[in-house]
């Protein structure tokens, strides 16, 4: 499982392209020629539902299934694509999981005719998690709280249906979030805070404890993380006469 504990900007992608959660069995097959056989497709699909359900997230394996399912689209499951996407989503603020995942899809129209399948969920959730994505990306976090939990019907299909699978999607997500304010702000107000990751006044002190950020009066004080704490820096060059001359005979000309 990833750890939620700190709401700070990663400094490499180790995790990202070898997660710890993946096991041997998983990168043998994402890793050769096996990873094209439609035969271990069930692997990689108790693969996910094990990310699903402790927390864990692996992209590349995630991208095999799909790719898995291009190659034989008779075998596509709307609800392991859905479960992918929301993964994905779930990911990061810019990082480009979801595109990834979404550029292995066709039209959900095509992948319901190709498994002769009529569900309109599916058909509702694709066109609503994309929503989400844009307004994640663009850092709506408050309108991204506001879509997720309206009224629509994208929403209620995906509370209904899905939400109740992925016991760490809300938690993740606030994480997600917190971790982009984390590059922007070293003092934020719980207020913004709040309607941004979707916490109640009762919730915030504990949650701003959780990630280890201190509360100022009303204000939530981010510790240090690089990305936060600007410092100005003094850049010398050394310019060499020789290279000034060629430089002044370029203008010339």
């Amino acid at each position: 499982m990833q750890d939620l504990s700190q709401a700070v900007p990663p400094k490499t992608l180790s995790e990202w392209h070898n997660p710890s959660s993946r096991t041997d069995v998983i990168r043998d097959l994402i890793h050769g020629v096996d990873r094209y056989n439609p035969s271990n497709l069930s692997f990689m699909e108790d693969y996910l539902a094990s990310q699903v359900q402790d927390g864990s997230y692996d992209l590349l394996a995630n991208l095999a299934i799909l790719k898995l399912y291009q190659f034989n689209p008779q075998l596509s499951n709307p609800d392991v694509i859905i479960n992918i996407l929301l993964k994905s989503l779930s990911a990061s603020v810019n990082g480009s999981d979801f595109n990834l995942s979404m550029s292995l899809l066709r039209e959900p129209a095509a992948i319901l005719h190709d498994i002769e399948s009529d569900d309109a969920r599916f058909m509702i959730l694709i066109p609503f998690l994309t929503h989400l994505h844009d307004l994640i990306r663009n850092c709506r976090f408050a309108a991204f709280w506001s879509e997720f939990n309206g009224g629509s019907e994208g929403a209620t299909i995906l509370r209904a249906a899905y939400l109740p699978q992925h016991p760490h999607l809300i938690p993740t997500l606030r994480v997600r979030f917190a971790t982009s304010i984390a590059s922007s702000f070293s003092r934020i107000s719980l207020i913004r805070v709040q309607r941004w990751l979707d916490l109640s006044e009762s919730d915030i002190n504990d949650w701003c404890a959780s990630v280890s950020w201190g509360i100022e009066g009303s204000d939530a004080v981010i510790p240090k993380n690089g990305d936060n704490d600007v410092k100005a820096g003094v850049v010398r060059e050394n310019v060499e006469l020789s290279q000034l001359t060629k430089l002044i005979a370029a203008a010339a000309y």
